[in-house]
């Protein structure tokens, strides 16, 4: 099994939405609203592919620490290796407790793999605002929580249920959940 950052944004937002994404349900690429967020992270920073990498991190769980086999992995947009700085672009700050969970996570499993890191940025280029994220011991604790509740909410054999219809108008799965509902 593997858990993912998007896994850990989404379990922050709806366990459904996560499980249906992790058994290839996915409704992405149907939502305008992602395709915005896409854009905005594409265009907003041209040239900081040129001081910044783009980065992926596995981390395997070892044994005892869950059951079944379970790798954490990541694709980090841009990380300033030099500084230590990890950057994540956003279109709103509307569900920003899910972003700053998924920054921890990149912290998390860049610290776990041996890699120095100084804090995380949650950038919203619309807002002309930023975020710091940090990384502490209680954080730690959360993530590791997070990661086994995630474990078990994948590995039930029925979706979990709908949210109620008001959380769910900008989410990309509304019409898979919702068709034939009122």
């Amino acid at each position: 099994m593997n858990i993912n950052a998007t896994l850990l944004n989404y379990y922050q937002l709806c366990h459904r939405k996560m499980w249906l994404h992790y058994h290839a349900i996915r409704m992405e690429h149907t939502s305008e609203v992602v395709y915005e967020g896409k854009l905005i992270g594409e265009e907003s920073y041209p040239f900081r592919a040129d001081k910044n990498e783009e980065l992926e991190i596995m981390l395997p769980l070892q044994k005892g620490e869950g059951s079944g086999e379970v790798n954490l992995t990541a694709k980090i947009d841009f990380f300033d290796a030099k500084r230590g700085i990890v950057h994540e672009t956003k279109k709103s700050a509307a569900k920003e407790w899910a972003h700053v969970a998924q920054v921890q996570f990149y912290l998390y499993l860049l610290q776990k793999n041996g890699v120095e890191v100084s804090h995380g940025v949650i950038e919203y280029p619309k807002l002309r605002q930023t975020e710091r994220v940090t990384l502490g011991e209680e954080d730690v604790i959360r993530i590791e929580a997070n990661i086994e509740k995630i474990r078990e909410v994948l590995e039930q054999e029925q979706c979990p249920p709908k949210l109620p219809i008001s959380k769910c108008k900008a989410c990309s799965y509304f019409e898979f959940c919702w068709v034939g509902d009122e």
